[in-house]
């Protein structure tokens, strides 16, 4: 009992970064662009990075366990075609969605804090390129290796340790909505899995930065009313 105590509290303290962005987040105007990023890199970046040099020190992980080999050509090709994979089901569930919302009156919303500000383009490039990269690092070190890790002291069960890193997983998008949930759920499920049965984060934090991106573009979207819905 002590050391499942253990593991919650590790989980807890490393997930409340997120946990908490969810509530200061919705009070925040959505034109103020910079306000967002400056929030963004004092708790994103700055706690976090602390979060992990303590978790670190402490040995609650070490980074040859967490399987991020840069120089593997394959692990990239992994990651992209992946990345394909997810995206091209995602679209698919999008245009399910919309076309029950559109024919049906069923909706499954979503709410995002980072709307794409009013800049020139290239800016708008870099500034979806720094959610993304950081969303791919960050998210997958923490919900994926650090907590199956972590979880895995407790039980090798692969089914327990891909339902409890998912559930962390969804728990920090709380506040965006059910779509949201339901996006969180099934991918952090897959690449929790994957994780588990390869010991590599590489391809999944690729798959999960190009996938940021094509979602805050909106292209499954842009897809979906393509087709007229």
């Amino acid at each position: 009992m002590k050391q499942i105590i253990t593991v919650i509290i590790r989980l807890l303290v490393l997930a409340f970064p997120l946990l908490l962005n969810d509530f200061y987040l919705p009070l925040v105007p959505k034109d103020a662009t910079t306000l967002n990023i400056v929030l963004d890199v004092l708790i994103y970046i700055g706690w976090q990075s602390t979060l992990l040099y303590t978790a670190y020190y402490a040995g609650w992980f070490s980074w040859n366990s967490l399987g991020i080999n840069l120089t593997q050509a394959r692990q990239w090709l992994w990651g992209i075609l992946l990345f394909v994979c997810v995206f091209v089901a995602y679209t698919g569930i999008t245009i399910a969605f919309m076309y029950a919302k559109k024919y049906y009156g069923i909706s499954v919303d979503s709410f995002w804090y980072f709307p794409l500000p009013q800049w020139h383009g290239i800016y708008v490039f870099f500034y979806v390129l720094y959610l993304s990269i950081t969303a791919g690092i960050y998210e997958e070190i923490i919900y994926r290796g650090i907590a199956i890790h972590q979880l895995k002291t407790l039980t090798s069960n692969t089914l327990i340790l891909v339902m409890a890193s998912t559930f962390l997983f969804v728990a920090i998008h709380w506040s965006m909505g059910p779509g949201t949930w339901i996006e969180a759920g099934l991918w952090g499920a897959l690449w929790a899995y994957l994780y588990i049965k390869t010991h590599s984060l590489l391809p999944i934090m690729i798959a999960h930065f190009l996938y940021d991106v094509a979602s805050i573009y909106g292209l499954h979207e842009a897809i979906a009313h393509s087709i007229g819905l």
